[in-house]
């Protein structure tokens, strides 16, 4: 017979023993996935895999912007600065199209399980699940990168020359839309965005605005001979350089005086006098509806963040002296992208098209194949109207303003535009401040290049004649130069 001590204890160790098989069971059936994730955490660790950013390529493939040993690298330095922006120290887009394309050019982030031992030491494995980072997208841009650093390299010269606050120099394809380059000064290194202020970081290309001064007379003439309010012989009356308009006084530039001269030379010799004339007969209605549907006033809907609007005011609320002063590109404010685009529907027989800066997304070092299809918004004038405003732009840079822009052996057809800038603050304009500027195209019976430099505030000298005329020549002259590129096209081009 046991005793009752003996039982006792019995009963105890069964009690005890019957409490931890609860435990267990307890454990394994209601805890059991706990203990088992927490012992994985003690021998497994997973870790994230960083993709690798997208490149962004010119026209025919060329890096401007890759990533090497995980960090950003701008091959070409300050060529395209602006426009390609950088990224900040977590790898992601700050400005520029690294901002505007971040999300394709990011990829997609991967992870990968590793086996970590009792010392905490991890060792790969093939035992556990993984996830392959997908590398980001390759932007391809229109840009051709030889083109982007002649056009970086002219306009740092124009604009150190004559000390500018800002300039921008924008080379396109006028058949096409396609921009094959956008400069803009001062230089900026993406390589070193922190040694640079924050004008530089600025795409004046895109979003600075300014008025255009006489630029714009081409516009106000291609409207009227559109409209046939005039014909490019009619000849108005230069009024020997004072003309009173609403009870204000018209002069022209540098003190000329011109009598009575035809629509051509009105616009070769840049004639504020005659060009108000003009525009007062073409009427204030047709005058702003022609420049809106030139794409004066809205976006042009370029691929790049920060394009300004400009500024056109509606004309029930112009006095006569504005619609006289608008008609010679005074009183309104545009971007130099906006005048390009305006200046290639004359130069491709009158239809605006919308700017192509991103020629595709590619996977990882791959290019994209073929051309920029023309994406036309609609046509603003007749091919008629175009041809005749050619010529006349010829006659600009063969006889009038733009005498320096003249390339031996090819006929350039182009506008010079000498701008005042208005008093911050202040009614009126400023004495001395000015946008020089001027737009050409190559070669002027079948276009195919068109070259825009906007210089603003050059000191010294500040015509656009002299400021900003010899650096779309040089622009021009170099790229026909060039052993690849347009020239093959170009002289195709003149022979047809």
């Amino acid at each position: 017979m046991m005793s009752q001590r003996t039982k006792t204890l019995a009963v105890f160790c069964f009690f005890i023993w019957a409490l931890m098989a609860g435990r267990l069971a307890w454990l394994q059936a209601f805890k059991g996935g706990h203990y088992r994730n927490l012992a994985q955490r003690q021998h497994q660790l997973r870790i994230g895999i960083l993709p690798e950013r997208g490149q962004i390529v010119d026209r025919q493939g060329r890096p401007l912007a890759l990533s090497i040993d995980d960090r950003r690298s701008y091959p070409y330095g300050t060529v395209g600065g602006q426009l390609l922006g950088f990224t900040g120290r977590d790898g992601r887009g700050l400005e520029g199209l690294e901002l505007c394309y971040d999300r394709e050019l990011s990829g997609e982030a991967g992870w990968a399980t590793r086996q970590r031992d009792a010392r905490g030491r991890v060792r790969p494995s093939l035992e556990y699940a993984s996830k392959k980072a997908r590398s980001g997208n390759s932007v391809q841009l229109t840009i051709d990168a030889e083109y982007q650093a002649i056009a970086d390299e002219e306009l740092k010269k124009a604009g150190d020359k004559f000390k500018a606050a800002w300039g921008t120099v924008i080379i396109t394809d006028p058949s096409t839309g396609e921009i094959l380059g956008m400069a803009s000064y001062p230089e900026f290194d993406p390589n070193r965005p922190d040694d640079f202020g924050r004008q530089a970081v600025t795409f004046g290309a895109v979003a600075a605005q300014f008025e255009p001064g006489s630029t714009f007379k081409a516009v106000t003439i291609a409207l009227a001979l559109e409209s046939r309010v005039i014909d490019t012989a009619d000849i108005f009356d230069g009024e020997q350089g004072s003309y009173a308009v609403g009870g204000h006084r018209i002069g022209e530039a540098e003190g000329h005086k011109y009598g009575p001269i035809t629509v051509s030379k009105a616009l070769a010799f840049s004639s504020n006098i005659c060009l108000a004339k003009i525009g007062l007969a073409l009427g204030k209605d047709k005058l702003f509806q022609g420049a809106r549907a030139f794409g004066f006033g809205s976006r042009t809907g370029i691929e790049c963040p920060g394009e300004a609007a400009g500024l056109m005011d509606k004309p029930d609320g112009w006095p006569v002296i504005k619609h006289a002063n608008i008609s010679f590109g005074q009183g309104l404010s545009v971007s130099a992208l906006q005048l390009v685009m305006a200046y290639g529907a004359i130069a491709n027989g009158g239809y605006l098209l919308r700017p192509r800066l991103i020629k595709g997304l590619a996977p990882a070092g791959q290019t994209v194949d073929g051309s920029c299809r023309p994406d036309i918004l609609r046509r603003v004038i007749s091919d008629q109207t175009s041809a005749q405003m050619i010529g006349m732009l010829e006659l600009c840079v063969s006889e009038g303003t733009g005498k320096v822009a003249r390339i031996e052996g090819w006929r350039v057809a182009g506008k010079t535009g000498t701008a005042q800038k208005k008093e911050q603050g202040k009614k009126g304009y400023a004495s001395d401040k000015y946008v020089a500027s001027f737009i050409g195209f190559v070669p002027a019976e079948t276009p195919r290049l068109l070259v825009a430099v906007i210089i603003d505030e050059p000191q010294g000298r500040f015509f656009g004649g002299e400021v900003a005329a010899p650096v779309c020549r040089n622009v021009m002259q170099r790229i026909i130069s060039l052993p690849k590129g347009l020239r093959q096209d170009l002289l195709a081009a003149r022979s047809q």
